[in-house]
Formats: C-alpha cells, sequence, structure tokens
C-alpha cells in the first residue's frame, strides 16, 4: 500500500486490519490470524473538481489552498476470510473507516462496487451509500457502481460503539 499510494501527494492513506485473536498455540505464544482488511485514502478535490453529482459554478479567480479544498474518503479493497463472513468483520470495518475519515475531515466517503456484487451492494447500503454513478464509460466497461456516503447526512458513526 505504501508504494501504490506513495505518488499520491497530500493524500492520507491508512490500512485497516481486523485480528481474530485465536488463543494460545502449542509454543505458549498468543496466536492471532487476520480476518479482513480495508484501505482508506483521503483525497483532496483539485481545483475545478467537484463531487460526483454536484453542479458547481466555478470561480472566476482562485487560490490553490489545500487547507479550504474539500476532501473526501476513498475505500478500497474491503475484503473479508470466507470462514469469517457474516460475523460482522465488514461492517466494523466500514464503520471505523467512515469514522476515520470523518476525524480526518472528509465530506464525503466513496467507494466503488461490482455490479455483481450483490453482497456488497447491500452492506454498504445499509451504512447509507448510495450509488451516484454507474453509466460512465469507464464503469460501464468494468460494470461497477461508485458509492456515495455524505457524512453531513450521516452523524449515526460512533467509533467507539464497534463489536463482533
Amino acid at each position: 500500500m505504501k508504494t501504490r499510494y506513495s505518488s499520491q501527494v497530500g493524500e492520507n492513506c491508512k490500512c485497516i486490519v481486523m485480528v481474530k485473536n485465536e488463543g494460545i498455540n502449542a509454543k505458549g505464544a498468543e496466536s492471532k490470524s487476520v480476518v479482513g482488511t480495508l484501505d482508506l485514502s483521503i483525497r483532496y478535490l483539485s481545483h475545478g473538481e467537484n463531487f460526483p453529482g454536484e453542479r458547481v459554478i466555478p470561480p472566476l479567480f482562485c487560490l490553490v489552498d489545500r487547507q479550504t479544498t474539500s476532501r473526501y474518503g476513498y475505500i478500497s479493497n474491503l475484503c473479508v476470510a470466507k470462514s469469517t463472513r457474516r460475523q460482522g468483520i465488514a461492517s466494523s470495518m466500514l464503520k471505523f473507516a467512515v469514522t476515520s475519515a470523518k476525524e480526518l475531515g472528509a465530506e464525503k466517503v466513496f467507494a466503488h462496487v461490482y455490479t455483481n456484487n450483490k453482497s456488497a451492494q447491500s452492506l454498504y447500503q445499509k451504512m447509507g451509500f448510495e450509488v451516484v454513478d454507474a453509466a460512465t464509460s469507464r464503469l460501464s466497461a468494468d460494470r461497477m457502481y461508485l458509492l456515495c456516503l455524505d457524512l453531513k447526512l450521516h452523524t449515526c458513526f460512533d467509533i467507539y460503539s464497534f463489536s463482533i
């Protein structure tokens, strides 16, 4: 992940890892296994760029200032081990990622989901994400939806309420 995002100036990237404690192994050491991962990056809108679905009248004059530019989160690579699915792991990681994005100043959080991945679509929908783009030429070729969660509208994410 460090290599993947190293060229993205001004981005804040995190890899969220869910670990299951499996007790003490034969050598007397604590045994743990990774059961889920999720990548979160916090990005800035470029000058003149706007969120999907928004119509913005560009100003005549502007200064490029990262402090006043809108931030957004992008979630990718959400995966859970097959043996631990349907236990709330993806929901917990997603809630943590959304809360982290909000704490880092993101206004919205985006994610891409394959159109045939009904489980992922259901998960994101339960969290409040909505489809904002499904018809651009690049997305339709990949058969993906762009989903968005507006953090100004969803204030129910509490970092201390996670349980699996």
